[in-house]
């Protein structure tokens, strides 16, 4: 096989590994979105249609202390239906694909770059022959 068809599919592998290091990424920080929009935006009681404010700005002294008993009862309407597991499993899901992802992506990165390295030194060796 000729040099220069080695070296291509060389990059062509390389930077296929870049791009699903990339897109393993993009799919890790679309977990990390949903994740954050579950926990910042605010959201609807299922049973009594109380408005619940967002998880991040909620008062947790409405629902420890009965100081009045509407907040009260609307606080621990609103911790109820509030869906903890899909914005963990997604936080979960998104651990091993950032850790994939990114060494993809620096696998991918160093090889191409390497290679840039090796041709740099391959021509200042031949020119100074």
């Amino acid at each position: 096989m000729h040099p220069l068809a080695l070296e291509q599919d060389f990059r062509m592998r390389a930077d296929r590994l870049r791009s699903w290091g990339i897109g393993l990424l993009v799919c890790a920080c679309l977990f990390w979105i949903y994740a954050a929009w579950q926990v910042f935006t605010p959201y609807d009681s299922t049973y009594n249609a109380v408005d619940c404010p967002a998880p991040i700005n909620s008062e947790p002294r409405d629902i420890y202390f009965a100081d009045s008993g509407s907040a009260h009862e609307s606080a621990l309407q609103c911790a109820s239906d509030r869906n903890w597991p899909q914005p963990l499993a997604a936080l979960v899901l998104s651990i091993p694909l950032s850790l994939i992802g990114t060494g993809l992506l620096t696998a991918g990165t160093v090889s191409i770059r390497l290679r840039h390295h090796e041709a740099a030194l391959h021509s200042a060796q031949s020119a100074q022959s």
